[in-house]
């Protein structure tokens, strides 16, 4: 009867599917963290840069993760290589089931991708909960990185959307079908996105004046932990990433509306991003500057043509129609992104030596 009793007991604990569930900080579970983040005190994972990706391997039936978001942020979920519905982040101490089937005992692989940017809010990673055991992420790094810098365009804004005439929704921008996106995956690359929608080099969309606050442009937030925060200096000389090649995506904000800078200026602050970056990540480091405003086409191309291993990717005229490769507030869809990034994909492969990943 005692032995009886203790079978019970064991079984309780264990549950039906013969392991019981267990739960571990963000920071002790061995998932792979792809982008700028900050490790909390308590355990946690802190980000808001879009494009933040986590990757997840277990052997096991569930999965579930506990996170926190200062605003409601929505997320690409994918599972052993099958893209899922897409899950919001909103509030404090949210539980998101990313797996369960009871049938499916075997080992998973699920990656989770910030898919909007940082104004819809900083997201926290508390914990993992799963019923099996989580694996080891190392296998999982690729050989290449690459760092993008922009605006609305490689944040995704309208990706999804259907319409020129639509306004931005959160729900229809997203980061997985930008050209950066599709860049990466076609040269086999792990990649990270320093952007933020209507942002220049030097003067921001809309802005009166011909050149804006430094600290509220993309020359003072490519160099943070938190694009929200302008005293979270990125450690670059510990960084959890180095990146091979730099692509840069800005000049549309700048001269998009009047009073445009002057074009020796917009260079100059062109020319002291890259050194700043070359300075932190490395003197050779390729740079690839995607000109998507006409006015800035002649000025840039002068500028790559002095630079060592930099070159120009031009998208300035006739990429994509005004029908359907049009999303939210006429920003490229994921048609129109695709297509910008063929040209992208040609000269980052001119300017690096690349071959398409097999």
């Amino acid at each position: 009867m005692k032995k009886f009793l203790i079978a019970i007991m064991l079984f309780a604990m264990s549950g039906c599917c013969g392991s019981s569930e267990q739960t571990l900080s963000a920071v002790e579970a061995p998932i792979r963290v792809v982008g700028r983040t900050a490790e909390l005190a308590d355990g946690s994972i802190q980000f808001d840069w879009s494009g933040v990706y986590i990757d997840i391997r277990f052997k096991g039936t569930y999965l579930a993760i506990e996170l926190s978001d200062t605003k409601c942020n929505y997320y690409n979920l994918v599972v052993d290589g099958v893209a899922q519905e897409k899950f919001k982040s909103e509030g404090e101490h949210t539980t998101v089931v990313l797996f369960d089937d009871a049938a499916a005992t075997g080992e998973h692989h699920i990656r989770i991708q910030k898919a909007t940017e940082a104004e819809q809010g900083r997201t926290t990673i508390h914990s993992l909960s799963v019923v099996g055991k989580l694996l080891p992420t190392d296998e999982l790094a690729l050989a290449r990185h690459i760092e993008f810098y922009g605006d609305s365009l490689t944040c995704g804004y309208g990706t999804e959307s259907l319409s020129g005439s639509e306004p931005f929704l959160a729900e229809t921008e997203n980061c997985r079908y930008t050209y950066a996106a599709l860049t990466a995956e076609h040269f086999g690359a792990d990649y990270n996105l320093i952007s933020h929608s209507g942002r220049g080099m030097v003067r921001n969309y809309g802005d009166e004046k011909p050149l804006s606050d430094f600290n509220t442009t993309m020359s003072s937030r490519a160099f943070r932990t938190f694009d929200e925060d302008e005293n979270s200096a990125w450690d670059f000389a510990n960084s959890t990433y180095r990146p091979d090649a730099i692509v840069i995506t800005l000049g549309t904000n700048d001269f998009s509306t009047q009073p445009h800078p002057e074009k020796e200026l917009f260079v100059e602050g062109y020319r002291t991003l890259i050194a700043k970056l070359r300075e932190a990540w490395g003197e050779e480091l390729p740079v690839l500057c995607v000109v998507h405003s006409p006015h800035a086409v002649e000025c840039v191309a002068q500028m790559v043509a002095e630079i060592e291993k930099c070159e120009m990717a031009d998208i300035s005229h006739n990429v994509y129609n005004r029908t359907t490769d049009l999303g939210a507030s006429e920003h490229p869809n994921r048609h129109g992104q695709a297509k910008m990034a063929a040209i992208v994909i040609d000269r980052f492969a001119q300017l690096t030596g690349w071959e398409a990943a097999e």
